[in-house]
């Protein structure tokens, strides 16, 4: 880059020595280092005198002040006096002479510091100024001012001209060979999709940038953070945020540690920890002021009051009253400054505030007019803060005794989540996306609950499913890099280990393995967020279908369970009626699942002693007993087939085992929707029946073999032949397919639970695509109905990921399960299946066959649907 020319100065000024420092101080600030790029700079503008006559040393002059001001406006937040030098010599440079390059770079980069502080309208009119000069500026300069104008066009959601700005600065700075800056525009047009809410090609393209520059770059974490955060995934998105803020700190760059404090706030507000929230967002809130980054200090301060607002409401003290006019009365003090600031987004923000506290403290005489003051959302909102303000709405709405067009609003907002979470083609952020609806399927809840009536209890509930459940992905393209991730995983898992998903050894070569194959889960996960999604059929199920269901179907009875702020409700229907039955606190109901959940590992491991099988079994028996009393009054007492609706750790409870349940079938089904749309669907005659057996299992593939034969065609698959790619093709295509293998689930990573196969274990992460998948899928294997449920409350895990992907029933163990008891138990269930009988009622009869011969319960659930 010719800065400057190359002759030294009169005396002992070595000019090409100080403009080489000069150049080495801007690869500084480029980078992000601007302390040691004011190393760099002191000795040279102490070497340069203000007044020269030489316009060779007063360019290199001007250069270094560039700079200076660059560097210290990051370490400190102010450069007033290299500023006022730069000004005086952009003024004293006469028309024609000097260095063209001067004006455009001091108007570049005055936009530069109104942007890094917040004001966007002054960035803008400073930046219009040095693109409008562009001609004189140095190729570096031009392009910069492109990308920062860039930056401020995004941030007011300017989207085409932000891309425009981005994809010129993009051209020019490859045909320079700028890499840094070739980098920057092309990450940065991932980040405009991301404000035009297409996430996954928001990821891919940052992705794609980074390959031009390889290394952990602190500015690309944080933005891809804030992607993230809008996904949902707000364990990842704070890890990536906290080690982007280590990196600026470690640069010393202030600023952008505030910023990644504001993004930690708000992934603390959507995990539901308040406190965290505000402590992240009054350590912004300090940075930003230090450095008068004003603009800056707002935002922080309405993340502030925010939490505020949610440690209020969730634990109101004595003094709430006093609490609530106090705060509403910054929040409408914020809500001015924001509007002075010119922050739309930032004024519905604090007006949220501003009217939750006012509607707490009962200080709304008008709440329909309070609605239309707050006006509609503003384009360019976040999915969360687009979810705040619905629910403000629906507040106002109820205050002013509109429920109608309460309900209206709130409908609205879990239609907006739903078409955002559809726009994901991974499960991970389509799971991930349900901790956004959080707030508005809590006020669902309590309105239909306030109610009373059953139906506005089930209806609620399945909105709230259909909003965080969603359609499965469309087959993904094939991506070379991920199967040969895929692979890796495998093989290390199995080869290395020696056993499925088990630690090794220890010692450091074990470590070594266990954080690799940690590394190639999240890279694998990773590249699955790229994909694009679709919306599919995701509607709710509803109390009236359900009746018309019931009256086709009068030998099953629907039994909803919500779980609501620590309190269980239920909805019992049949073909009588229905009705709404509270059942008390959730948490030793919880605290009993758990419970028998170990007693029942402990009754399927052969090598523990017989006095401690003993008292599992006493123990065991002792909390199904009381679960039994707990839902004694909405348990059918008769054979007809229970449908229990229930998700979570309610959705694992060991339904089929209560006393009133034994030889009763009973199904587990992940939403009403589910039951309505596969209950009795199943062809008479399977097309295909394939039983599958991994390695490992003393007796896997005997149980293939025998549960092939007792079907015409039936087809066993074993030895190499079983391999994750075979079966993963086998569970999307039509038919009944049965897997004999060990099994994992990851309650950690639930989408790395898994069947071990011959090549190694197949994950329910490669499972999640749409096709015709087989109606019944049965699970002869270790604990793989289980679930972890994330954040927002979508379950998943092996069992979970088969019903979303479309098959309509799995039989899966939610415990352990020994192999001779799989052996018996699933070749009953295949020949009373071929007989014709219901699967529920299959397993039912097959599973006390053998209960009543050992005495200990199978841990075997049907989830789904009865077919």
């Amino acid at each position: 880059m010719a800065r400057s020319g190359e002759r030294a100065a009169p005396g002992a000024i070595d000019l090409a020595a100080l403009a080489a420092a000069v150049r080495r101080a801007e690869d500084e600030n480029a980078e992000g280092h601007p302390a040691q790029a004011r190393r760099l700079l002191r000795p040279v503008l102490a070497a340069l005198p203000e007044a020269a006559d030489d316009p060779a040393v007063v360019r290199v002059r001007a250069w270094a002040l560039i700079e200076m001001v660059r560097s210290e406006s990051e370490v400190r937040g102010g450069a007033e006096r290299a500023l006022a030098e730069l000004d005086r010599l952009a003024d004293e440079q006469r028309p024609g002479a000097g260095w063209p390059g001067l004006v455009p770079a001091v108007l570049g980069l005055r936009g530069l510091l109104a942007l890094r502080a917040g004001r966007l309208e002054e960035a803008l009119r400073w930046l219009d100024r040095a693109v409008a000069r562009i001609a004189d500026a140095e190729p570096l300069d031009a392009c910069r001012m492109l990308l920062n104008r860039g930056v401020v066009h995004g941030e007011l959601r300017h989207l085409p001209q932000a891309r425009a700005d981005y994809g010129e600065c993009a051209r020019r700075a490859a045909g320079a060979g700028f890499a840094r800056l070739a980098f920057k525009a092309e990450h940065n047009l991932g980040h405009l999709e991301y404000y035009a809410g297409r996430l996954p090609q928001a990821l891919a393209r940052m992705e794609a940038a980074t390959e031009m520059l390889p290394g952990r770059r602190p500015i690309a974490l944080l933005d891809r953070a804030q992607v993230l955060l809008e996904a949902g995934l707000v364990g990842v998105a704070d890890r990536t945020l906290a080690e982007a803020a280590a990196l600026f700190s470690a640069q010393r760059l202030p600023h952008d540690v505030g910023e990644c404090e504001l993004g930690r706030a708000e992934c603390a507000m959507l995990r539901g920890d308040p406190g965290a929230a505000r402590l992240h967002a009054a350590a912004a809130r300090r940075l930003f002021r230090r450095r008068g980054d004003e603009a800056w200090v707002l935002r922080a301060t309405q993340l502030e009051l925010q939490a505020d607002a949610a440690v209020l409401a969730r634990q109101p003290a004595g003094d709430a009253h006093r609490r609530w006019t106090t705060l509403a009365a910054r929040a409408a003090r914020l809500e001015e400054q924001c509007r002075a600031a010119g922050r739309p987004l930032w004024v519905t923000a604090a007006r949220c505030v501003r009217i939750e506290a006012d509607l707490a403290r009962g200080a709304i005489a008008d709440p329909y007019a309070a609605l239309l003051e707050l006006g509609p959302i503003p384009r360019g909102a976040s999915i969360g803060g687009r979810l705040a303000a619905r629910r403000v709405r629906v507040l106002l709405q109820l205050a002013a005794g509109r429920r109608a067009a309460a309900l209206a609003e709130l409908r609205a907002g879990q239609n907006e989540l739903r078409v955002h979470r559809a726009r994901f083609g991974s499960l991970d952020l389509r799971t991930a996306g349900a901790i956004h609806g959080a707030a508005l399927a809590d006020l669902d809840a309590q309105l239909a609950i306030a109610t009373g009536r059953p139906a506005a209890v089930l209806d609620a509930a399945e909105r709230v499913r259909a909003a965080i459940g969603g359609s499965p992905r469309l087959a993904p393209h094939l991506d070379p890099v991920a199967s040969e991730l895929l692979a890796r995983l495998r093989y290390l898992v199995v080869e290395r280990l020696g056993t499925l998903g088990g630690v090794p050894a220890g010692g450091p070569s074990g470590d070594r393995i266990v954080a690799e194959i940690d590394r190639l889960k999240r890279e694998i996960l990773a590249r699955s967020w790229n994909e694009n999604g679709r919306e599919g059929d995701d509607r709710a199920g509803g109390a009236a279908e359900v009746r018309r269901a019931l009256g086709r179907r009068p030998d099953e009875v629907v039994l909803d369970l919500v779980e609501h702020r620590g309190e269980l409700v239920a909805v019992r229907m049949d073909g009588s009626g229905a009705r709404l039955a509270p059942l008390g606190s959730s948490a030793p109901v919880r605290e009993a699942v758990r419970r028998a959940h170990a007693d029942l590992e402990v009754l399927a491991n052969p090598l523990v002693p017989a006095d401690l099988r003993a008292v599992a079994r006493t123990s065991l028996a002792r909390v199904l007993g009381l679960l039994g009393t707990r839902f004694a009054d909405v348990l059918p007492d008769d054979e007809r087939t229970l449908v229990v609706v229930a998700g979570g750790w309610l959705g694992i409870a060991p339904w089929a085992l209560l006393p009133g349940r034994a030889g009763r079938p009973t199904v587990v089904a992940p939403s009403v929707r589910h039951w309505l749309s596969h209950a009795g669907t199943a062809p008479a005659v399977p097309r295909r029946v394939t039983a599958v057996a991994g390695p490992g299992l003393a007796l896997a593939e005997r149980e293939a073999h025998e549960v092939a034969g007792l079907w015409p065609g039936g087809t066993a698959v074993v030895g190499p032949e079983a391999t994750a790619a075979r079966t993963a093709d086998l569970l999307a295509s039509p038919g009944i397919v049965h897997l004999a293998a060990h099994g994992r689930h990851e309650a950690e990573n639930p989408l790395f639970s898994s069947v071990r196969l011959a090549d190694g274990p197949l994950f329910a992460h490669e499972l999640d695509a749409a096709g015709r998948p087989p109606h019944l899928v049965l699970l002869s294997a270790c604990e793989v109905g289980r679930s972890t449920v994330r954040a927002g409350g979508e379950a998943l895990g092996l069992a979970s990921v088969l019903l979303r992907a479309g098959v309509a029933c799995v039989v899966a163990a939610i415990a352990p399960l020994p192999d001779e008891v799989a052996l018996g138990v699933m070749t009953r269930t295949h020949e009373l299946l071929r007989a014709g009988v219901p699967v529920a009622a299959a397993l039912v009869a097959a599973t006390t066959e053998r209960e009543d011969v050992t005495g200990d319960p199978v841990p075997l659930t049907a989830f789904g649907a009865p077919v």
